[in-house]
């Protein structure tokens, strides 16, 4: 950052509409309002890195499973156009890992589209693989999907800290699981969709 300092804290929910407001910028209006809705429900958790302003964010939420899992899930991670490939994307993503890695994370995962490069190597040099998210939902159905909110996207970019994702993916479905899911997506996707929608 060239002399730059920079300082990556975890803003209180006051911070919401300035990390929405990053968001928005980068991804659009509708993902600010994702995002808005997340961290206003306690949903999501976020870091914003700063250097007299706000220069990018990340989002990101766990799941307690049973028996014993936890899944984390990096929602959005975003950086100002005029302060990309100065590795501050790395620098978010990694400060949500460790965040999800102390509430146990096995497995962390976030969604991209496949033409969306700059994320897929992003994740890829820190140690995610890919995995297409329409072969994940022919075998363990759409509570992936619904987990990540990640309607838009096409690849699952996973990292296994304690669990294998398939151990992981087995736990979604059991019925208790199922319901947290479902109770997630409706708050976290469902909800704000229809609210934009009219």
């Amino acid at each position: 950052m060239s002399g730059e300092e920079l300082l990556v804290v975890e803003p209180d929910r006051g911070a919401a509409p300035e990390v929405a407001d990053l968001v928005g910028k980068s991804m659009g209006p509708w993902q600010a309002r994702y995002a808005a809705e997340c961290l206003a429900q306690g949903i999501c958790r976020a870091f914003v890195a700063y250097s007299r302003a706000p220069l990018g964010a990340s989002l990101f939420y766990s799941l307690s499973l049973e028996p014993g899992h936890v899944l984390g899930v990096i929602y959005y991670v975003v950086v100002r156009r005029d302060y990309r490939r100065r590795g501050l994307g790395r620098v978010l993503v990694a400060s949500a890992e460790h965040a999800l890695e102390d509430e146990g994370a096995d497995v962390v995962l976030a969604t991209a589209r496949a033409g969306n490069l700059a994320s897929r190597r992003l994740f890829s040099s820190m140690g995610y693989r890919e995995v297409s998210l329409q072969s994940l939902e022919e075998r363990w159905g759409e509570l992936l999907t619904m987990v990540t909110c990640g309607y838009d996207d096409d690849l699952a970019l996973v990292k296994e800290i304690g669990a294998r994702l398939e151990d992981v993916l087995a736990a979604l479905g059991v019925e208790s699981n199922a319901r947290k899911v479902e109770r997630l997506w409706y708050s976290l996707c469902y909800r704000p969709w229809r609210s934009m929608r009219g």
